[in-house]
């Protein structure tokens, strides 16, 4: 039995390294026309990790009891049954079906993390951390290495970059690691740069936190808070590379409500005013590097007009450092037009303007330099979302059916297209929350809501309920941006995770 307990705890040792790998390596089954169908390695762990958790479950502790123990919860089980319900009217029943699978497989993981908590000691909690943050300092080297690639010229065959993320889109790449996107990417990071964050805050060193780990050298308190320091502005850094906004401010949003707490408990401001000083070095590290990466690269943008793009993405045009040449044109002779993946269209090849965009064109080709695609803020990137969740809305408001109990999981795409919103009935609502209200109604949304107030009454019980919270409003924050959970499994699984970490002590004072 030993040897099963090992072999569960190594499986969950793996989990911070398999979830890093969420989009690549994939290992695509075709399509129907509906959704494509696809596997990656954090579903692979979570299926091979479910399967020999409730078989060692079984054999511990026998069906009667295991079976008792899911009828005695029976609460937290009314969202995902009504959701497989909801299947049974989805226009994609096939993506439904998928999508409630993975949803029971989140759920089930987290009762094998309740059910096996005792084995989850301090021992263990240290050794999770190291793999944890070792995995977080992994993916940063990473998304380092892929700028420097792309700036070189590898193919994105080989960097693995997805189409947008390239230094041609803004004059300086904004890898995506492993995951589909930048803004998956960073939003893998938010959890590690949080905790990390709230380890500069603890003052003792007790078993089973980062600090522990890096004092098991004996090193001095400052010598450790150093370390810890570094490497929050490590995953700082490898957050502000992706140039995701969505995870941008989500980890703020977390770190606001981190040292709010903080001040609030203890009304000290020194460790707060720490962690703040190393996140804004951190972005003005990351600013003067896609600055110099916007130099080297082969656009014609230099180290200022980098600087100023990205300032003016990040917040939403209301920066505009970029010059007079960059400024939108009041006249109605538009030229150019950014595509798609960046395909131009001329729009009006008899013009003036037109014979001179041809003519920078020339420019740059004898020089060897290219045109980014963006200029600045990209306002169609906003007015997507923001269009998408109107269109979600709207076709939910459609008949009274719709309201009730929603078009049915995984039908959202296929819903739009029928009502007239969209051209695509592959098309993905870019909020959770909308796509939730969608597919599931009031039912499932009033569902939703009654889960997560048993979720923050069992949090509140924990002795990690700041934290927990913390990481809670982080992710709540970034669903606002995108909907996809085989993305995102990470959200649920740490969150489920960090829910046993009841049994070490963390100090709750400040120097």
């Amino acid at each position: 039995m030993k040897k099963l307990n090992n072999i569960f705890k190594f499986f969950i040792y793996l989990l911070p390294f398999a979830l890093l790998f969420s989009y690549y390596p994939v290992i695509p089954f075709g399509s129907d026309g509906l959704m494509n169908f696809e596997l990656s390695v954090p579903l692979i762990w979570l299926l091979v990790f479910d399967i020999f958790g409730i078989c060692l479950l079984f054999y511990r502790d026998g069906f009667r009891r295991v079976f008792g123990e899911i009828f005695r919860n029976y609460r937290w089980l009314l969202f995902p049954a009504f959701l497989t319900l909801s299947c049974a009217w989805s226009p994609n029943m096939v993506r439904g079906i998928l999508t409630v699978g993975i949803l029971w497989l989140i759920y089930l993981a987290g009762f094998l993390f309740y059910s096996f908590r005792n084995l989850l000691d301090k021992k263990f909690w240290q050794r999770f951390r190291k793999a944890f943050f070792g995995a977080g300092i992994f993916i940063c080297i990473v998304l380092v290495l892929q700028c420097v690639l792309d700036l070189s010229g590898v193919s994105r065959e080989y960097t693995l970059m997805c189409a947008g993320c390239t230094y041609k889109s803004f004059g300086f790449p904004h890898p995506n690691g492993f995951a589909i996107e930048p803004q998956f990417m960073g939003n893998l990071l938010l959890a590690p740069m949080l905790i990390a964050s709230k380890e500069i805050l603890t003052v003792a060193c007790p078993a089973g936190t980062l600090r522990a780990a890096l004092a098991e050298s004996s090193c001095p308190a400052k010598h450790v808070t150093a370390k810890i320091s570094l490497l929050v502005f490590a995953l700082a850094t490898g957050l502000f590379l992706t140039f995701s906004r969505g995870a941008i401010y989500a980890g703020v949003v977390g770190l606001v409500f981190l040292t709010t707490f903080e001040v609030v408990r203890t009304k000290k401001w020194n460790k707060v005013l720490k962690i703040w000083g190393v996140v804004v070095l951190a972005f003005l590290f990351t600013l003067n590097l896609q600055g110099v990466m916007a130099e080297v690269s082969k656009t014609d943008d230099a180290y200022v007009s980098g600087v100023a793009k990205v300032l003016n993405h990040l917040s939403l045009g209301i920066i505009d450092i970029r010059g007079e040449k960059v400024k939108e044109d009041e006249t109605e002779e538009k030229m150019l037009e950014i595509v798609g993946a960046g395909e131009r269209v001329r729009l009006d090849e008899s013009s003036k303007g037109a014979e001179e965009a041809v003519e920078l064109d020339a420019i740059l080709e004898e020089e060897g330099k290219e045109e980014a695609y963006f200029d600045g803020y990209v306002v169609e990137s906003t007015d997507v979302r923001v269009g998408m969740t109107s269109a979600a809305v709207r076709t939910w408001q459609k008949d009274y059916r719709t309201i009730l109990i929603g078009t049915g999981l995984g039908g959202a795409g296929v819903a739009m297209y029928e009502n007239g919103e969209t051209e695509w009935s592959k098309e993905i609502v870019q909020n959770q929350y909308a796509s939730l209200l969608l597919e599931t109604g009031v039912v499932g949304i009033s569902l939703l809501a009654f889960s997560f107030v048993l979720l923050v009454r069992e949090v509140l019980r924990r002795k990690q309920a700041g934290l927990i919270l913390v990481l809670m409003m982080a992710y709540g924050v970034s669903l606002f941006f995108f909907s996809g959970l085989p993305n995102v499994l990470h959200m649920y699984l740490f969150l489920a995770l960090l829910m046993q970490e009841d049994k070490c002590e963390f100090s709750t004072d400040l120097p």
